[in-house]
């Protein structure tokens, strides 16, 4: 019988063909058959030794699980090069609700997310745990790790204690609240906050347009709600706007309305949410504030106005607002809509009144 012929041996950690050889069904561009010859060691010295194709889970992890999670201890050394030159920013941009396209760049080794005040990001959320999760950088890798929050995190839909965050990965705390893991320059990145600052902003003002303010208040009401603490809203109207229109033109106009807005926001403390409510109409939000606190400070807002001089093409412009104020203490039920409601008839008041005035009862 003539001799077998044998066939050539391969080279240590050869990668066969798609049907040459592989492990039944699966072919060379299989990514559980790349991991599993990946898997094999090899010495200069010795042959390949085949380690057997069962990655080990953590002992909290339920054997059924359909994912894969990694462990901490399982990552690889990779190369920092992404932080060391600069040329990709690793940012995480907000993708829900009112401040969706809201962007945090990743400057230090670890960021972390919560309701919590002490957070480096906060996230006013009630789905959101107090300390929910944290991003943070090793061996120049990237990742999201959760810290044991109630609703969880994911990412690209499945459960994950720690997972690596790759280019464009979605990242989802709890059932409503949703980011995106990015890798940019530095053009991208202030192009991506060109277009929040847009989409959020007043363009004459410079202060929260008035879709951003509305979900804004939605969310200190439920804020107010959830820790049984106060909230208080002032709508503001500057009197006889458009005379000023008609007898400066609309230049001017535009100038008193960014001067009253500046004046105003001087006066805000950081917390206090600032918006551009109609054509010469703001609104102010005040956290922790009584009915007679946003009186108070709706009066000091009043006085400052009509004291500032306003100027246009050498002329004197006399500027004065009219206030309602309301709180949620003066409502039935505590709601957005039905704050707006008591501030906007009180403000009518004051204007019926003879502008100029503050009201903030009846």
């Amino acid at each position: 019988m003539a001799e077998e012929k044998r066939k050539p041996e391969q080279p240590p950690g050869f990668l066969p063909r798609r049907g040459s050889g592989g492990p039944p069904g699966r072919s060379q561009s299989d990514p559980s058959w790349l991991e599993h010859q990946a898997r094999k060691t090899t010495h200069p010295e010795m042959p390949a030794v085949e380690v057997p194709y069962r990655p080990s889970l953590p002992s909290w992890v339920d054997a059924d699980e359909p994912e894969r999670i990694t462990e901490v201890t399982e990552l690889t050394e990779k190369p920092r090069a992404a932080l060391r030159t600069g040329k990709s920013r690793p940012v995480i941009v907000r993708l829900d609700g009112a401040r969706a396209g809201e962007l945090h760049a990743l400057t230090t080794e670890s960021l972390t997310l919560g309701r919590h005040a002490t957070n480096q990001l906060r996230i006013e959320d009630p789905g959101i745990s107090r300390f929910h999760a944290r991003f943070f950088v090793r061996d120049g890798g990237f990742f999201v790790e959760d810290l044991g929050s109630r609703n969880g995190t994911f990412v690209a839909g499945k459960r994950q204690r720690v997972a690596e965050l790759h280019d464009g990965d979605i990242v989802q705390l709890g059932p409503r609240v949703s980011l995106r893991f990015s890798l940019l320059d530095e053009h991208q990145e202030q192009l991506m906050r060109q277009l929040y600052e847009s989409s959020t902003i007043d363009g004459l003002t410079g202060i929260h347009n008035r879709k951003h303010f509305e979900e804004r208040l939605r969310s200190e009401v439920a804020f107010a709600q959830r820790h049984s603490t106060n909230l208080a809203l002032i709508l503001l109207d500057i009197d006889h706007f458009k005379s000023v229109n008609d007898r400066f033109g609309h230049t001017a106009g535009d100038e008193v309305l960014r001067q009253v807005a500046r004046s105003v926001q001087q006066r805000l403390r950081v917390e206090d949410v600032f918006g551009r409510f109609g054509g010469e109409e703001f609104a102010i939000v005040l956290r922790g504030v009584s009915r007679e606190g946003a009186a108070r400070l709706a009066e000091r807002l009043r006085a400052t106005v009509a004291a500032v001089p306003y100027v246009h093409g050498g002329q004197p412009i006399a500027v004065t607002i009219s206030a309602g104020c309301a709180a949620l203490s003066c409502t039935a039920e505590p709601t957005a809509s039905a704050l707006i409601e008591i501030a906007d008839e009180r403000l009518y008041r004051a204007k019926r009144s003879g502008r100029n005035r503050v009201v903030a009862t009846g």
